[in-house]
């Protein structure tokens, strides 16, 4: 072989790791024909142990901090395993954010049901919204994930559209309350969607003092503050 015939070849690299991918979509009339099975869905169990698993593994790490390895250890499973149906950290951020969001919201559900006034109403929203700590060494509940979401969400955009439909629905809900209010005499007549908005904007701001453990904002002050808003907004008391 001459010179000219010389195959130059492209180096390979020293360690190939494969790239993670969604799973297939499989369906009855793909797989009828042939001798494989389909790939077994994920239980709602293990979905929900790797999503509380991601939260708390969050709250303990940070999400700078947090590898999917991390989340793999805390429930005793493999990191391939996290990835084999969720492709990214991202998308595992995603799904636990939806996934605390409905935690709050079954577990505010039945009081709001027996509530019997729109104050009332508003009142169990704040109340739980006030961040709480959840285990021994002082971790807070899901309001840890939203400042992770909130900065991942700029460069991801399902990410982005999740945290999106996540606070409209909540500034519905109290829209719908303010309304509710405003129909029975509780409430004077304000804008129940600028309203939504403001009390919504001053739960997460207070929040994050909370999380921060400013020395001068704590939940009870927080609860204090939000109440004396509503107060003052809606000339009524809570």
């Amino acid at each position: 072989m001459g010179s000219s015939d010389i195959i130059v070849r492209d180096p390979e690299p020293l360690f190939s790791v494969p790239a993670a991918t969604a799973p297939p979509q499989w369906s009855p009339t793909l797989c009828q024909d042939c001798q494989v099975s389909p790939r077994p869905s994920l239980t709602a169990t293990r979905r929900n142990e790797i999503l509380a698993a991601t939260s708390a593994t969050i709250a303990d790490r940070g999400l700078c901090e947090t590898r999917i390895a991390d989340i793999a250890d805390h429930i005793g499973a493999s990191p391939a395993l996290i990835l084999y149906y969720f492709p990214s950290k991202a998308a595992l951020l995603t799904e636990a954010l939806v996934y605390q969001d409905q935690m709050f919201h079954e577990a505010v559900k039945g009081e709001l049901d027996n509530a019997t006034s729109a104050a009332a109403k508003l009142d169990i929203l704040i109340e739980a919204s006030c961040p709480k700590p959840t285990r021994g060494h002082g971790d807070l509940d899901g309001w840890v994930l939203w400042p992770a979401a909130w900065e991942m969400s700029r460069h991801d955009p399902t990410l982005a559209a999740a945290r999106a439909r996540l606070d409209e629905s909540w500034r519905a809900q109290i829209e719908s309350i303010v309304e509710e209010g405003i129909s029975a005499g509780e409430f004077t007549d304000v804008d129940a969607s600028d309203f939504s908005i403001q009390l919504a904007a001053l739960l997460d701001g207070l929040a994050i003092e909370v999380m921060l453990r400013d020395p001068t904002v704590d939940a009870a002050r927080m609860r204090k503050l939000a109440f004396d808003f509503v107060e003052l907004a809606l000339n009524t008391r809570v």
